[in-house]
């Protein structure tokens, strides 16, 4: 930290400098602080500070609050370059993750570039889908209103008549209204849906169906609800409709832009891959399946039970319309039943060698120990061995 009279020092200076900013052009460029051969400049100083969250920058708001934030700045680039002659700026530790983050952040930009911002949704297909999914753009009739609600209908025809004599509707709901969340704006309510209930007038659909006969501008009788009694004022009404397409335009663009972005996006690349020669070579990277039959017999001649239910899964995986796929989903619906003696996940398999197989000779035998596997002494039928098919 500076002592007292260093710290003065930069505090006039700040002064002198912001004070200087009004008067001059070039104000950005006064050195607020030197490290080495290095300026930090009051553009830099106020950039970096502008950077900050507003709950942070206001620590640094007062004059001293200003030149602690300076001194930070003065040690960050101490320590940098002090790092810096210290060759860190070339070890692979620091230079390897900064090549990547720029990697990334250089393929970010050029997506946003040249793949979203060029993805526009055509004017027909806006139309298009606004017309096809009209339903989704519908509103329901609504009405805002005022209300007074009173405990009894004799205090409900008080509110009125003083109502229909001249004073304000609000203030004689301030006055009377026994409703605290609407009484304070003076009766005032959010809009109203027809079909839809509201808290402080009830859940009575009949009650707030009826409220929509009544013209704007329209006093109503005392009307009882499950809430009390009211005297209503209808101040607004609309009708059911569908909102303009110029006021959905921009929802319908957000909906439909991730497709547009995806083919923009599919374009784009397919004419890079050509102009840079971009090749795959699969057969380094995709080992060659091994035939049906390999597998099956590895299968057959292995005695570890999870072995053998890997191994039927991988020519399931590669050969689901094979000669021995039947076969080996039952073998592993059978594994789980009489070697692992878990049942759930045998019936699960069995099911679904019904399912996919459901002409397979070995049909019948899943059906049969779906019944009877659970049991403690089955009578085994002539199931055939793994291989009859």
């Amino acid at each position: 930290m500076l002592k007292h009279k260093g710290r003065a020092f930069w505090l006039g200076l700040l002064a002198l400098s912001v004070l200087a900013a009004g008067c001059s052009g070039d104000s950005g460029e006064k050195v607020v602080a030197r490290v080495g051969h290095v300026d930090i400049t009051l553009g830099e100083f106020q950039e970096r500070l502008n950077e900050l969250p507003p709950h942070t920058k206001a620590q640094f708001s007062t004059p001293d609050g200003r030149i602690d934030f300076l001194e930070r700045l003065v040690e960050e680039e101490v320590l940098y370059q002090a790092a810096t002659n210290a060759g860190y700026d070339s070890d692979p530790a620091v230079v390897e993750p900064l090549e990547a983050l720029k990697r990334r952040a250089m393929i970010q930009a050029y997506y946003r570039d040249e793949v979203e911002k060029t993805a526009e949704v055509p004017e027909d297909e806006i139309r298009a889908y606004y017309e096809e999914y009209s339903e989704k753009f519908e509103v329901p009739a609504s009405i805002r209103l005022r209300h007074i609600m009173t405990d009894t209908r004799a205090e409900a025809l008080e509110a009125r008549r003083r109502v229909l004599e001249g004073e304000a509707f609000a203030e004689v709901a301030r006055e009377m209204s026994t409703d605290l969340q609407t009484k304070s704006a003076g009766g005032l309510t959010r809009s109203i849906h027809l079909g839809r209930g509201m808290p402080r007038l009830g859940i009575d659909e009949a009650f707030i169906e009826r409220l929509f006969d009544w013209k704007v501008g329209e006093v109503t009788e005392p009307l009882r609800s499950d809430k009390g009694w009211h005297v209503v004022k209808i101040e607004d009404k609309a009708e059911e409709g569908v909102r303009p397409l110029d006021e959905v335009r921009e929802d319908i663009v957000q909906t439909l832009r991730p497709d547009f972005v995806r083919k923009r996006f599919e374009e784009h690349y397919a004419g890079l891959k050509e102009r840079y020669n971009a090749t795959i070579n699969e057969d380094v990277v995709r080992p060659k399946t091994r035939s049906e039959e390999e597998i099956f017999n590895q299968a057959s001649d292995t005695e570890n039970p999870v072995e053998r239910l890997s191994l039927y899964r991988e020519l399931l995986f590669a050969y689901p319309e094979g000669e021995h796929a039947p076969e080996a989903q039952f073998m592993i619906g059978f594994i789980y039943a009489e070697e692992l003696q878990n049942y759930e996940a045998a019936q699960f398999e069995f099911e679904k060698m019904l399912d996919m197989y459901p002409d397979s000779k070995l049909a019948e035998s899943a059906s049969w120990m779906l019944e009877n596997m659970r049991s403690e002494d089955p009578e085994f039928e002539d199931i055939g061995s793994a291989g009859a098919e």
